[in-house]
Order: structure tokens, then sequence, then C-alpha cells
């Protein structure tokens, strides 16, 4: 693979220091990554990037990300969800800022699956707008890593060197247009430098922040050679960097800081590497960006104020997804947050995140989720259930999305979202007929749990389960209490089965019933449904649900329909459940393996007792012939579900 960065040769040749300058603080850049810790010292995330450390005899060695070693790779991915967005998907959604500033698609090149065709011929430009407009455009690329989405040199997930007149950065199609239109040296040069005062980025880790820098450089050497036939000289070079280290500069996204802007009440141990000027400051240092139209500085932060001059005209990006922990437990989403930042800064917003939310799943509030699915302004461009295909041997559950965010145009609301349009027109159908949900007389896993009789006469086995966990019948259960189950009821006393799972099968053990708390249900008929089942896949079929008698619980394996009567309703909801109806319908919210309570809600609720509408007798194959006739299916969508449902028995 041919190398990507050389500090020791052109262009990039004794510019380190500059490329290396914080025009916030005034010092240099921060590691803000313990990446290279194992350097020494003075390689701590907290410490700043030096000419030293880069070139000197112990120097570290700053690579794009596609030549760093594979555990770094996952090590990065894991902690923040540190995905690099391959050009394919940087090129399509280039093309949709350009759709939106054009008016039409295709303006530089025509996608083709995971390649581009170029436009060959001059660009043509709409009316009441020039070339100098589109030079001039503001566009920023959010925690920009690398910043493909403003010089495409290479493709940052395979490094493969992309040829100048297959670029598709914002950068490089402004300087196209500059090739294309200036008429001599004098005003290239003119326009290609207001090109470099029009794209922006920001990044958290020093070294991604480094290359970014390093790709704008080199990609100005490119354009001058390509162009001019020669070098540039150190006086441009100089004069260009100065540029790209005002509009690419080093910060946290959410707190508008560069790291460790913040004050923090932590004692930090001092090395003979860092300078005693950078420690004691009690005031918040907000990052600085330039207004080069003005020929002033601001903070970052001001451009957040209603009618406060400069915005970007566009902002586009492949956030963080997750927050940065060194722990084991479920990291919090943070690329609503980013989301919402951005939202901020410009009236045009696209961005690729995880798709969860647009099916009011994972982590992210419930709050947002609904705003988003609500908002006029918001579209979503592309959806991707499967997330390896964009971002290979990285799982993003429930798919990834390009989203689109105009607040000068209305899209309508999305509502509920679905990838499938047919979908959309089942999901009316039988919400116009719908008066209550399946939701309804879904219970949680924690519906059933452990009486305070059960450590009255055992107090030996409080200690075995985790502080405030002691009544909740996980699904380990079996393991860790042995001694209190048995395969068979004794004669004494009355017990209740317990169904879990152990070595991969359903079980049934018999516990004493002054053990369980007498929750609701337990002496009814329910249906049981694994909490957790298949991956998500519209369709798929679900793991064995079965039916529970009065006086039979489950773990927090399963979840639970219904608290029937007789065993007539049972048997029918379990049919309604094994439908391929209620399966598409489930389909809707269903994008992960999990199954909880909401994602139930778009399957209407039908009366299983014999009176009902629908003959539960028959086979479920007849059953769904009766679904489709009572919410007015048309052939079309009843070959669509029974196409893509597969079939369960």
């Amino acid at each position: 693979m041919e190398e990507l960065i050389k500090l020791d040769a052109y262009p990039i040749r004794g510019l380190v220091r500059r490329l290396l300058q914080d025009k916030t603080t005034r010092k240099n850049i921060m590691f803000a990554s313990d990446s290279y810790t194992d350097y020494g010292a003075g390689y701590r995330d907290n410490s700043q990037m030096t000419e030293g450390v880069l070139l000197g005899f112990d120097s570290c060695d700053i690579q794009p990300r596609v030549y760093k070693a594979a555990a770094e790779q996952t090590e990065r991915t894991r902690k923040r969800a540190e995905v690099f967005t391959p050009a394919w998907i940087v090129n399509q959604m280039n093309n949709h800022c350009d759709a939106e500033w054009f008016g039409h698609l295709d303006v530089f090149n025509k996608q083709d699956e995971q390649s581009w065709e170029i436009n060959t011929e001059p660009i043509l430009f709409p009316e009441g707008k020039d070339w100098k407009q589109y030079v001039d455009s503001r566009r920023l690329e959010i925690t920009c890593g690398e910043a493909p989405y403003i010089a495409s040199r290479y493709d940052a997930a395979t490094g493969e060197i992309i040829p100048l007149e297959r670029r598709i950065g914002i950068l490089d199609r402004k300087l196209r247009i500059v090739n294309e239109n200036a008429t001599d040296e004098d005003e290239w040069f003119k326009w290609a430098f207001r090109a470099f005062q029009s794209v922006y980025g920001y990044e958290y880790q020093g070294d991604n922040l480094l290359i970014a820098r390093m790709n704008l450089l080199y990609t100005l050497a490119d354009y001058i050679e390509a162009k001019w036939h020669r070098q540039a000289t150190q006086k441009e070079l100089e004069k260009f960097l100065n540029v790209i280290c005002w509009n690419l500069w080093q910060m946290d996204g959410l707190n508008d800081t560069p790291p460790y802007g913040i004050p923090s009440d932590e004692v930090v141990q001092m090395s003979l590497f860092d300078d005693e000027e950078e420690t004691a400051d009690d005031e918040i240092v907000y990052c600085k960006i330039y207004d080069w139209r003005k020929d002033i500085s601001k903070l970052f932060k001001s451009l957040k104020k209603r009618g406060k001059g400069m915005k970007f005209d566009y902002v586009i990006g492949n956030p963080p997804y997750q927050e940065d922990n060194d722990n084991n437990n479920r990291q919090k989403p943070v690329y609503n947050l980013f989301m919402e930042e951005a939202f901020k800064v410009s009236d045009v917003v696209e961005l690729i995140t995880p798709a969860r939310f647009l099916f009011d799943a994972g982590q992210t509030p419930k709050a947002w989720n609904k705003k988003m699915l609500n908002d006029k302004n918001f579209t979503v461009l592309l959806y991707e259930q499967n997330g390896a295909s964009i971002f290979p041997n990285t799982e993003i559950k429930g798919g990834v999305a390009i989203t689109l965010r105009n607040k000068n145009r209305e899209y309508g609301e999305i509502g509920v979202f679905t990838a499938i349009p047919i979908l959309n027109y089942i999901i009316k159908k039988v919400s116009i007929q719908m008066n209550n949900t399946l939701s309804e007389c879904a219970f949680p896993k924690s519906q059933y749990g452990f009486s305070e009789e059960i450590y009255i006469e055992n107090p030996e086995l409080k200690q075995r389960l985790t502080k405030g966990n002691e009544y909740i019948i996980d699904a380990n259960i079996f393991g860790k209490m042995p001694e209190i189950f048995s395969d068979k009821p004794s004669n004494e006393g009355s017990y209740i089965l317990i169904f879990g799972r152990q070595n991969n099968q359903r079980i049934g053990k018999y516990i004493k019933s002054k053990y369980i708390k007498n929750s609701k249900g337990v002496d009814k008929y329910k249906v049981f449904v694994t909490g957790a089942n298949g991956s998500g896949k519209f369709g798929e079929t679900l793991s064995s649900p079965f039916i529970g008698k009065p006086q039979e619980v489950g773990t927090q394996t399963y979840m639970s329909f219904g608290f029937f009567d007789t065993a007539f309703e049972a048997n029918s909801c379990l049919n309604y459940i094994k439908t391929k109806f209620a399966r598409c319908m489930l389909g809707v919210l269903k994008v992960t393996q999990n199954n909880p309570r909401d994602v139930w809600r778009y399957i209407p609720l039908q009366d299983f007792t014999s009176d009902s509408d629908i003959d539960w007798s028959k086979s479920i194959a007849e059953i769904d012939q009766q679904l489709y006739k009572k919410y007015g299916l048309t052939p079309d969508e009843i070959n669509f579900i029974e196409n893509h449902v597969k079939e369960m028995n």
C-alpha cells in the first residue's frame, strides 16, 4: 500500500510545527487519545503534540487509521463506535449536499452502487447562482477524523489512493470549479484560497486532526502541480496553512471546548514533558474559529445564537455513535447530541448515524425520537439495515441511516418509519381500525419476582444476587440458587413451575409458591415469548412461543402476553402471534434482537374468545386470510406479506 503521509517530505517538510498550532489556546493541539501512551509520559492523552515527539529519535508513528494495527482499530471502534466512512458513502452524501445547492442530483458525478461515474462536462450553474457563490459556500464536517468529506485523497476505509480527476470531497469539488472558471494563475490562487477559507471541520483526537490538516495541504500541492505543473512555494504553503489551522480545529463537539477546556477537580500529576503554563486555569476555554469574510475570529459557540451572523450553509459528517468509556457497561448513545448541536449552526444538516431512533428504539430519549419523527423538515435519504455493508466488521444494531434536515424545506412528518413503501400503506390501513394494540396486554420480563419469604427462610441466598436485584427472577437464577428449585414438586405445600433456559434449551423447575410474590397473572393462562429473538430482520420467525398455565411463570428470559381465563383464549393469542400478519406488523419497530413491549404496538389487539370475528380454530394460514380481509389489504399487500414473512406452524 502506498504511503499516504510523509512528515519529512514535500509538502509537509518544515511545516510540522505550524501544522500543530491550536489557534484557540495558542499552544499545540493535544493527543486527546491514549493510543500513544506506550511511547512514554510525553504521549499521554493530555500531552501536547510537538515537533519533537513526531520527528525525534523516539518519535511515535502518526499514520492514517487504515494503517493502524487491527487491535487498535478495533479498540477505537469499540470505545466510541469510531467508524471511518468509505469513499462511496462520502460521495453519495456530498452529492446530496450539492443537490440541495444546485437543485438537482448528479452534478459532479453519478453514483453507481459503490462507485461513481465522473461528469466530464463543465459544471453548469442554476439561474441566479454562479461559480463564485459555490466556492464561497461555507461547509462544515463535524467530528471530521481525517476529513474524508472535505478532501478525498484516499478512501479512509481502505487507504486506496483516489486519482485527482475522480476525487469527490467538498474541497475537491470547489477546486474543480476554480479550475474550470479561473482565467489565469492569479485568479486561480485567489479563488483557491477562498475555497480553503470556506471549508471547516473539527475533530477531538489529535492524530486524526493532524492527518486531516496534512490531507488539505497535500490537496493544495496536488492541484497546483496538476494545474500549473510546478510545486507550491514555501510562501504559498504557509499562507494556505494558516487558513487550514484555523478552519480545522481541535474541539469537543458537545462542549465547544478544546480537550480539557473545562476545568477538572482532579489533580493531574505533572511530568517533565508538561509545560507549567498548561496547568492552572479556572475559566472554561471555548474554541475560536475565523470568519474570513469579516476578517475576525469569534467563538464557535456564538454561532448557535439566533441571528448572529456567520452560519454554515451546510453541515455534513459521521458523528461518534456512543460515549467513550473503558468499562463493559452499555455505552450511552451520543450521536443524537451531535445532531442537535449541528442543527444549531446550520439550516441544512446531513449525517450518517445509527438508525434505531427511527423505530423509536434503542437508548436515545423517547421524547427526542418522537420529535425527530414528527419534524416536517427532517427526512431519511438512505436506510441500510445491515450496517456491516457500509462499515465492515462493525455491528450496528438496527442499521444505519443517512438523514437530512433542511429548515427551509418541508418533507412531511415521518410518523412511523419503514424502509419499505408498501408497508407504509399497510400500517395506515391497519391503524385506522386499531383501537387497542397487542402491547397493551404484553407484560415485561420483570412481571414476576421473589417474595420476602424466600429470604426469611434462606437468608444466605440474598448475597448471591447483586444489590437491588434480590427480588428479580433473572435468566441465570437456576444456577445461582439451585437448592430452592426441583425437577418435581414435593408432596408438601404448593408449588409454582418456573420456565427458563439452560444450555440453550427451555426447561421448567418447581419452586415453593410462597417464594413468588402474588403478581397479576400467576393464576391465569398466558403466552410466553423470549425477550430477545433473532436479529431484527423483517419477517423472521419467533423462537417457540408457548402457553403458560395457571401457577406457571417465567424467568426474565421471557415476556408474557395476556392473563386469560381459558386455555382457548391463550391458544388463540398464540396462533395470532404466529401469523404472518402479526409478525409483519411486529417488523415495523422490531429492528434488533430485542422484543420489548413497545415494539408490539402496531399489532392490533384481537378478541381471542370464541365470540371473536376471527375463527381461531382454523389453521394459522387460514387465520391470516381472515386478517387480510378484516383490514382490507390489497392483493399486492397480501403478496408482500406472504413473500417476505416466514411461516410459523
